[in-house]
């Protein structure tokens, strides 16, 4: 089938997907790439060194940029636009036992109204891989935000002996004090911080669209829903044994319930697919095309 994006996990996983009509969005702070969610601040450092900024305020800057991951988390249920790949089965299914499940792109991007699912609640994105394209993406920003603010020299920079790594430490700290990270240099400085703060929010929300090019293969989407790391209504908890993880869920209800097209049955998986498909229609999810993986030598 075209068009359609797919979530691979095990079996009891997928069991309460499609049983339960929900969807788990998981941190990506817990993900299996060290540097998610820090791609765009390296970037926008590297751009950002060809203005003609003060060495000082780019280095406040880039903190602020670099922070926003230990601030702001990502709450993503993960896609792959290929429904039958080894790497995806062996990495998430179960070593190939468990199942993809494909769900109709542009359902993510329907508004179902009270529903609590499709456009209003969370945001599909394609993720990228390597910076190049980041880069050149990020200096038109990186020029405008030196423009706007080189004219005021060095109004701000971090205060002496306090370095970058200690004040993202400082700044991933909520319960921490984080006043006199930074030394102001004019008495209009406080309201130019504020204006830098507005300046660089937009790019809080882009940390999350792109990998290192090792993870090309996986040709990623993401449903995604950015979080303060706060208490919320929304985010719930659940413990996985060696720690207390939060979560986001989505109810799939009877109006959206056609985003679910397709389920595949890993290479590995041993399920009877006539089993499938009674289980499928007992669950108001009979228009659900069932197949088998195409891998058959993996063992």
């Amino acid at each position: 089938m075209t068009g359609l994006l797919y979530h691979y996990c095990g079996t009891p996983t997928a069991f309460s997907i499609l049983h339960g009509r929900t969807i788990r969005l998981s941190p990506l702070s817990a993900a299996n790439d060290t540097l998610e969610g820090r791609l765009l601040g390296q970037a926008f450092s590297e751009v950002l060194r060809q203005t003609s900024l003060t060495e000082g305020v780019r280095a406040v800057a880039e903190v602020i940029v670099d922070g926003y991951p230990t601030s702001t988390e990502g709450f993503a249920f993960c896609l792959s636009e290929d429904g039958d790949l080894l790497s995806q089965w062996r990495a998430y299914a179960g070593d190939g036992t468990g199942i993809a499940i494909g769900f109709a792109r542009d359902g993510f991007l329907t508004d179902f109204g009270p529903v609590t699912f499709g456009r209003q609640y969370f945001e599909l994105l394609k993720v990228a891989y390597g910076t190049s394209d980041l880069l050149q993406e990020l200096k038109p920003s990186a020029m405008n935000f030196g423009s706007e603010f080189v004219e005021f020299g060095e109004f701000v920079k971090l205060r002496p002996g306090t370095t970058k790594a200690d004040a993202l430490s400082s700044l991933s700290d909520r319960d921490g004090d984080v006043h006199g990270l930074f030394q102001c240099h004019r008495p209009d400085a406080p309201e130019l911080l504020d204006r830098m703060l507005k300046a660089l929010a937009p790019l809080h929300f882009r940390i999350y669209g792109t990998k290192p090019k090792a993870f090309y293969e996986e040709r990623e989407w993401r449903l995604i829903r950015y979080q303060h790391r706060v208490a919320s209504s929304n985010i719930k908890f659940l413990s996985d044994g060696q720690s207390i993880r939060p979560y986001v869920e989505c109810l799939i209800a009877d109006p959206a319930k056609d985003v679910v097209q397709e389920v595949v049955l890993g290479p590995k998986h041993k399920s009877d697919i006539n089993w499938v498909r009674s289980f499928l229609g007992g669950i108001g999810l009979g228009h659900v095309h069932v197949t088998r993986s195409a891998i058959d030598s993996y063992r």
